[in-house]
């Protein structure tokens, strides 16, 4: 089959446009500088602008409005970012597709299909434009999108597909008629966004604890009032203080921070290959127990080559060719002088053998044609064929070797001789593929499991995946780490156990269960055994879902990898869903949390340590904030309390809690962590991230902050002028805020954060100016 070629799918992208289906921008710059302003914190202080104005404080109430919409900018800057790192994951998860062009099947980005493109599509493909079936084939389409109907819908030659809808089961070529907003999806849909954010988990739980603080600090806060009058202090100056100080210990900040923490760790595990789809992933991911993952392409480099070959009739050897071809959805591609496999790797290296052992490819595919093909069964675990050549009908089947062999020919003793031959490949680790085929005459009518019977059996080939060179590094980290992994495989036990070994996952002893095993045993009895069990091999999909479900069960927190259409339920219903990039399905990554770009564990053990990394600046960047502010109110108080003149003016605390509630904590927030955090093993999921542990030093660090503020301005009130005594609590009350976010980094006070550095820096330098420049010494009531 032919498609466009380059130059010709150039001139129709320029004047058709792009296959995108346009939607309104939700994010709007001047839109969310906007919207920063109509919150309760922004209220309170335009109400206290407007009082200070009303009493003649005019110096008070002008710098009210510029904390006002410097905290509204501030907040402008936070969420920006944060949609700025939410906006570049959607350009990085951009979906692709296969499609011939210059008579080669290449991979491009969906937005760049245009009209009468040919695409290459197989199980669990995502269908990118409208368009119909080309040449005899036979194929099930998932159409519940746009119908609703959830059982797929078999068609054929010249049947429409439609974008949106995917394959169910089968490989078809589609010749594209409508892009766009064209298709009947883009008629019915107006927006489409690939990624979409919910508030997760720890967004809801914060902003309630937000909820709660703020309701607790307006009360204390006003609470100072009738203290202050029993003082025969005026009324005035009370309201503006009590105003100002509810607006400092009321932790408004902390949902932003949590958001764009969220965030920029989310764009951190994407630029290493990482894209989290889900938010609330990147909260669980630190907190994961157990992890079932594949082998290929996961632990292995996804490269596989034909490395043996057992044929008992050489003279088959043509035959032997057609079965590595037929059915074959690979093709090679050159970049750079390099061969590339575009496709499947299993089918990619049977390519590349075949065309190492035969000068062209294309006159043994033109001398028959294919009457119809069975797609890969994950119960048989076979291909199969029918081929029509010289008036005859052939029957090409290929798959597990046990299937192939038990379905053939073969005398006992010869059966015996292929079995060893098979496990001796298994034991190297292997992939072992078996090839059979048989003469048919009259196929019509016939199932497939009777066209798959009394097989010719032409033999075996061995093909080796090696193990990923990070591999060995990256298991060795994760269980430090705590993590469970379980290997879950289609391949042979003792392919699986080599691998195994050979990255470190088990030692000599290892335990297998097979997916035959799995299928005899109850509930009961495997509740007992997965706690030992590091290998599952020859399972179906169905049996990675009841693993997830069962270790769930356990009190795990399960992540599962995946790529095919039948993973998706299991991914769906892991903690956390991992699906491939490379060679992963449309309906896998859609079905997951997460997708690794690169297909390697490697990568998901950095996203779980990112996401180890997040959770704890978030508990750090929390006790900097709380601490702060309760130390704030706390001084407040007590001055108030024991009818001493109070150490902070209004102006004092808005500006305190401007330089030292934004860009600090954004720093803590934005840490890039320590080399140990894969040393602990995971946190308790039922531990909140505020736990009774943190309170008390949240508390122990503000009440310790006010005290030592309240006795340090005590004892000053009684050696010089109130002013000057003001102007020095300030200053080093400032000064301890800032050795605080050092102090909540532990033992990571001193490593790098050029962030926290500069924002401590700037800190203490405009500190110092508003306490020695006349100008603002005026506004503060600072002075020596």
């Amino acid at each position: 089959m032919e498609g466009l070629t380059t130059n010709e799918a150039d001139k129709k992208l320029r004047s058709e446009g792009r296959n995108i289906i346009s939607y309104d921008e939700e994010f709007s710059v001047v839109g969310l500088f906007l919207s920063q302003f109509p919150t309760l914190i922004n209220g309170i202080l335009f109400a206290a602008a407007i009082f200070s104005f009303f009493i003649h404080n005019i110096i008070d109430g002008i710098f009210i409005l510029i904390v006002l919409i410097a905290n509204g900018l501030f907040s402008f800057i936070q969420e920006y970012k944060a949609e700025k790192a939410l906006k570049a994951l959607k350009d990085l998860a951009q979906a692709s597709c296969r499609v011939i062009r210059d008579k080669k099947l290449q991979e491009i980005p969906i937005d760049n299909v245009v009209v009468d493109d040919l695409i290459f599509l197989e199980d669990g493909d995502r269908i990118p434009a409208d368009g119909v079936i080309v040449g005899v084939t036979h194929v099930d389409i998932d159409e519940s999108l746009l119908t609703g109907e959830s059982v797929p819908i078999n068609k054929t030659h010249d049947d429409e597909l439609f974008r949106g809808t995917f394959v169910a089961r089968g490989k078809v070529h589609m010749r594209v008629t409508k892009i766009g907003n064209a298709t009947r999806f883009g008629k019915i849909a107006k927006s489409l966004a690939d990624i979409h954010y919910e508030a997760t988990p720890l967004q809801r739980q914060i902003t309630q604890t937000t909820k709660v603080l703020s309701l607790a600090a307006a009360f204390l806060a006003v609470m100072l009032i009738p203290i202050g009058l029993t003082h025969n202090e005026s009324l005035l100056p009370l309201l503006l203080i009590t105003i100002s100080i509810a607006v400092a210990a009321i932790p408004e900040s902390l949902p932003g921070i949590v958001t764009v923490s969220l965030a920029i760790g989310a764009f951190k595990m994407a630029k290493k290959k990482a894209i989290i789809r889900k938010m609330s992933a990147i909260e669980t991911l630190g907190a994961m127990q157990v992890v079932l993952l594949d082998k290929t392409g996961t632990l292995t480099q996804n490269s596989m080559r034909v490395k043996e070959v057992y044929m008992p009739d050489n003279k088959k050897q043509s035959f032997f060719l057609k079965a590595c071809l037929l059915g074959n959805t690979a093709s090679i591609d050159y970049e750079e002088h390099k061969q590339v496999i575009v496709g499947d790797k299993t089918d990619g290296a049977l390519l590349l053998w075949a065309k190492q052992h035969t000068l062209d490819i294309d006159s043994i595919m033109q001398s028959g044609k294919v009457i119809d093909e069975f797609t890969f069964d994950p119960v048989s675990k076979t291909i199969t064929t029918l081929w029509h050549e010289r008036g005859k009908n052939y029957v090409f089947v290929r798959g597990a070797p046990e299937e192939v062999i038990e379905r053939s020919t073969l005398s006992k003793e010869e059966k015996d001789t292929a079995i060893k031959n098979f496990k001796d490949y298994a034991q190297l680790g292997f992939r072992v593929i078996a090839f059979g085929y048989r003469i048919e005459p009259n196929h019509d009518g016939k199932s497939r499991k009777s066209l798959e019977n009394h097989l010719e059996f032409l033999g075996l080939a061995g093909l080796f995946d090696p193990p990923r060179d990070e591999a060995k590094r990256a298991v060795e980290q994760a269980k430090k780490a705590g993590l469970k992994l379980v290997m879950v495989t289609g391949d042979n036990e003792l392919t699986a156990v080599s691998i195994a070994k050979a990255v470190g996952l088990v030692g000599d002893n290892a335990k297998v269960v097979t997916g035959k095993e799995l299928q005899e045993l109850s509930t009961a009895k495997l509740e007992t055994l997965v706690p030992e069990v590091s290998i599952f091999a020859r399972t179906r999909p169905e049996d990675k879902l009841r693993l997830t479900q069962i270790y769930k069960k356990l009190g795990y927190l399960v992540g599962v990898t995946g790529d095919g259409v039948n993973d998706a339920l299991a991914l769906k219903q892991a903690d956390v869903g991992v699906a491939m990039g490379e060679k992963g399905t449309d309906v896998a990554k859609e079905a997951s949390d997460m997708i690794l770009t690169n297909d390697n564990f490697a990568t998901l053990i950095h996203a779980i340590a990112e996401g180890r990394i997040v959770y704890e600046n978030l508990k750090r960047a929390l006790t900097y904030l709380l601490s702060g502010n309760l130390s704030e109110l706390l001084l407040i108080g007590i001055a108030t309390t024991l009818g001493a003149p109070t150490p902070l003016l209004p102006t004092d605390i808005l500006w305190m809690n401007l330089v030292t509630d934004v860009f600090p904590a954004l720093s803590l927030a934005a840490d890039s962590g320590h080399d140990g955090i894969l040393q602990k093993h995971p946190r308790s999921t039922s531990e909140p991230l505020i736990n009774r542990q943190r309170w008390f030093l949240i508390g122990l660090i503000g009440v310790g902050l006010a005290t030592g503020a309240f006795i340090l301005y005590a004892f000053l009130l009684g050696v010089m002028p109130l002013r000057r005594a003001r102007t020095i609590t300030f200053g080093l009350f400032i000064f301890s805020h800032m050795m605080l976010s050092f102090f909540v980094r532990g033992k990571q006070a001193l490593t790098p954060n050029k962030f926290l550095f500069l924002s401590v820096a700037l800190t203490l330098l405009a500190q110092i100016a508003i306490s020695t420049i006349p100008f603002f010494q005026n506004i503060f009531q600072l002075g020596w």
